[in-house]
């Protein structure tokens, strides 16, 4: 009976630590520690973190969404792929006058040298298309053929407006461009590029749970 009494005790301990666990990978914060939110999040997004933001405002509406910038003590969050601007309980000028926040952020950011690579660009980019909550690329991406000013300033527009990204346009060729791009996630380059034939290199940034690309392993971010 002791023996048995001894094991449910363990078990509890260590379900305790566990849980103990898990919650480290959430941080609240109330009413006035908006500043302390938004740096711990800016932080993150900084270092290739996909970070989630969850507020409940003044009212008690719960707005999720993922946070991809922070201007002074603003957070800025998208959600249906509008942007929203997030400010303490006596805010002013922000959309939302949050009560309190949750900034929640996964796993480890593996930082891997991505070596030239060529072709369909879905095609070139889809060996490193691996299980993670974010993928990002910093790099220069030759495109060849035609790319012409619209079809680039609807991607800058969505890589500055919607993410913790940026990219220009570094150069016009006569037979394509050469795009620099800094943490813009390959889900939107896929997006706007999507079979036009590329020649790229550069780095990738994979928030995952695990190291799960083949590649030179530059540097392991933990939160």
């Amino acid at each position: 009976m002791v023996s048995v009494d001894r094991r449910v005790y363990a078990l509890i301990i260590i379900i305790a630590i566990i849980g103990a666990g898990i919650n480290a990978y959430m941080k609240h914060y109330e009413g006035g520690e908006i500043y302390e939110a938004a740096n711990k999040a800016y932080h993150l997004v900084r270092k290739g973190f996909n970070v989630t933001v969850t507020v409940e405002d003044v009212n008690g509406t719960i707005i999720t969404g993922e946070m991809f910038s922070v201007y002074g003590s603003t957070i800025y969050i998208v959600k249906g792929g509008k942007r929203i601007s997030i400010g303490g309980p006596s805010a002013r000028l922000e959309d939302v006058k949050a009560r309190h926040i949750e900034v929640q952020a996964r796993g480890k950011v593996f930082v891997y040298e991505l070596p030239p690579i060529e072709g369909p660009f879905e095609d070139a980019i889809k060996p490193y298309i691996v299980p993670s909550y974010s993928e990002r690329f910093s790099g220069l991406i030759y495109v060849k053929g035609g790319f012409n000013a619209v079809d680039f300033g609807k991607l800058k527009y969505s890589v500055d407006y919607l993410t913790y990204g940026s990219i220009d346009l570094k150069q016009s060729l006569g037979d394509g461009v050469v795009l620099s791009t800094g943490m813009v996630p390959l889900s939107m380059l896929e997006e706007y590029l999507g079979d036009r034939e590329v020649y790229m290199y550069g780095t990738l940034y994979v928030n995952s749970e695990e190291q799960n690309l083949n590649l030179r392993l530059i540097e392991v971010r933990e939160q």
